[in-house]
């Protein structure tokens, strides 16, 4: 009360005064003499408005400080909530950074061969009869015998099977002929060979049966394909083959074959990039490490489930997912 009476003496002081004025108006109007009615009733109307007039002012002030200190603690509340997060934040990252770390030095002196599958071609399986630049060009189907046989032979346990194109070289790729090449498989010999052997029939067969009956778990298909880049003599990409493949059904379908033919058999500093708009199967995480620790981290840091890295001048291709269970069964 005390408190009160020292925080709010204006108003305490103003309803003390009207109250006294208010008895003598009461007064007043008993009294019933006119000219003392008259400034009775005056007080009165004085006295109700100085009254209205305060309590509406200390309501106010009151109110102003209700609304200063709930600003106050949204503001302190606000604050605590970003010093949370920007923690939160910083731990996270240096457990990330540790778990990162850990999990490369456990995979410091692996193999490349522990965590990596080999990525073969025909050529590097050590055919010297298998020539790129004639299995693509026209006029040359006597290499896709070849290509298929070996395809069926590979063995899957240790390595998987991938088809090379090198732009940049100057070779000629027919998209049609390069579709076929795609679709081969240990169930898809026989269909594909009349189409093969034809020239005209490149464009115009039924790739999508072909594909239902190679894409399918025992069908010996092919698994990625490779594009090396003539002109910085390296591996610049890869695609799944499967992707790939739908990619290129697309463009067989809508009769398209001029386009992509002139995409893979350009020319230029950004012939990869171009294939990519078009084939956005087509990745470009490759490397030239064959240690496990720098590729965990390099993966991580980008977000990569996959990526093919070269090593040795072999393609192997990388999964994540294999290199942090290795990493778990070390620790």
């Amino acid at each position: 009360m005390l408190r009160f009476v020292i925080d709010n003496i204006l108003i305490v002081l103003t309803l003390f005064g009207a109250i006294i004025s208010f008895l003598a108006s009461f007064i007043g109007i008993i009294s019933k003499k006119k000219p003392i009615t008259i400034l009775a009733l005056l007080a009165v109307m004085g006295f109700a408005t100085g009254v209205s007039y305060q309590l509406y002012d200390f309501n106010k002030k009151q109110e102003d400080k209700r609304l200063k200190a709930a600003k106050e603690q949204v503001v302190e509340a606000a604050q605590l909530a970003r010093d949370n997060v920007i923690n939160e934040i910083n731990l996270n990252v240096q457990q990330t950074k540790v778990t990162v770390d850990s999990i490369a030095e456990l995979l410091n002196k692996t193999a490349i061969q522990e965590v990596a599958t080999e990525l073969v071609t025909i050529n590097t399986s050590g055919s010297i009869d298998f020539e790129e630049t004639m299995a693509f060009a026209k006029g040359a189907p006597e290499m896709w015998p070849k290509y298929a046989e070996w395809l069926s032979s590979v063995d899957r346990s240790k390595a998987e099977p991938s088809l090379s194109l090198t732009v940049n070289a100057n070779h000629y790729y027919d998209s049609g002929l390069l579709l076929a090449y795609l679709l081969t498989s240990k169930v898809t010999r026989d269909s594909l060979e009349d189409i093969i052997n034809q020239h005209n029939e490149w464009h115009n067969f039924q790739a999508e049966e072909n594909y239902l009956k190679s894409f399918t778990p025992h069908a010996m298909h092919l698994n990625w394909v490779l594009f090396y880049d003539k002109t910085i003599q390296k591996l610049a990409a890869f695609a799944e083959a499967k992707a790939f493949t739908q990619e290129l059904m697309v463009y067989h379908r809508l009769k398209q074959h001029d386009k992509i033919d002139a995409l893979l058999n350009n020319n230029g500093a950004n012939t990869i990039t171009e294939l990519q708009k078009s084939f956005p199967s087509i990745q470009k995480a490759v490397s030239e490490t064959s240690n496990p620790a720098e590729l965990v981290k390099l993966m991580i840091d980008q977000q990569l489930a996959i990526s093919v890295t070269s090593a040795d001048k072999k393609p192997f291709i990388v999964r994540l997912a294999n290199m942090i269970q290795l990493a778990v069964k070390k620790g």
